[in-house]
């Protein structure tokens, strides 16, 4: 198992045009935000003290949580690879794995690279804050910020895993792909605010673990700024201080799609 999974990182890192690319994507969020949106943000508050430093924050932790939900998604382009080449088959063939082992080690293969990019753009991330307003913000609002995002990661892996179990080809697993770059940002309340929406989106929102982890964690990482907002323009912005909330919603989700993943792992049958 563990060359398997040896061999899964080895063609991720050989991919440098793939690695590449998926890299570029999360710069291209930031930038985006940078170029075209911050300013848009910041004149909301017309006049507020430290309001920029306050919505820049509050974007990298919706950045972040975007990046945690989209990147478990890569490894499971491989797979799709795997199954068309007939390597998969090799290996279940040359009896060097059983079939019901292959799908947890895709799935483990996805949590290590998802939570390795959302590490990575999240040092990324604090770091823009770091230089743009002089003072070090990895301390324990950036270690819980990981912590939340890296269970995002892993709820992520387990329903993609789940996802792809109905994908057959190339072309499908774009189009996927496609679907949940596009919908991550606006499902986290980053490129919509969150009380911009209808109500109906709103409650369907505070039920998907990217907006939770995204809420939470703009309360962490906004709470000790000098800027005091009141409780309906926090709302609006999709923050939310309810640890026990978050942490129960993703203690269901998580065991809600390990039950369905083990039940439903009959994908590599000879």
């Amino acid at each position: 198992m563990g060359k398997f999974l040896q061999r899964n990182f080895l063609l991720y890192t050989k991919d440098r045009a793939g690695v590449f690319f998926s890299f570029l994507g999360m710069f291209i969020s930031l930038v985006i935000y940078i170029l075209f949106l911050r300013n848009n943000l910041i004149a909301m508050a017309n006049g507020v003290p430290h309001f920029d430093r306050f919505i820049d924050t509050w974007m990298m932790a919706g950045l972040i949580s975007i990046v945690a939900v989209t990147t478990p998604l890569n490894a499971y382009g491989q797979l799709i690879s795997d199954e068309q080449t007939g390597r998969l088959a090799d290996y279940l063939v040359n009896g060097q794995l059983k079939s019901s082992a292959i799908n947890y080690l895709y799935l483990l293969t996805a949590m290590i690279e998802g939570a390795l990019g959302t590490g990575v753009f999240a040092v990324i991330c604090f770091g823009y804050l770091s230089l743009k307003y002089q003072y070090n913000p990895f301390g324990v609002a950036f270690l819980a910020t990981l912590l939340f995002n890296f269970s995002l990661v892993v709820i992520a892996s387990f329903l993609y895993g789940l996802l792809i179990k109905l994908i057959k080809t190339a072309v499908a697993y774009s189009s996927l792909s496609a679907i949940v770059g596009t919908l991550a940002g606006f499902f986290s309340g980053t490129y919509i605010t969150y009380g911009t929406l209808p109500q109906l989106i709103q409650k369907l929102l505070n039920y998907w673990p990217g907006f939770r982890v995204a809420a939470l964690t703009r309360h962490i990482v906004t709470k000790d700024l000098a800027v005091n907002l009141p409780q309906t323009v926090q709302h609006n912005l999709g923050i939310t201080s309810n640890y026990n909330l978050v942490t129960l919603s993703l203690g269901a989700w998580l065991l809600g799609l390990l039950l369905l993943f083990a039940l439903t792992n009959q994908r590599f049958k000879h």
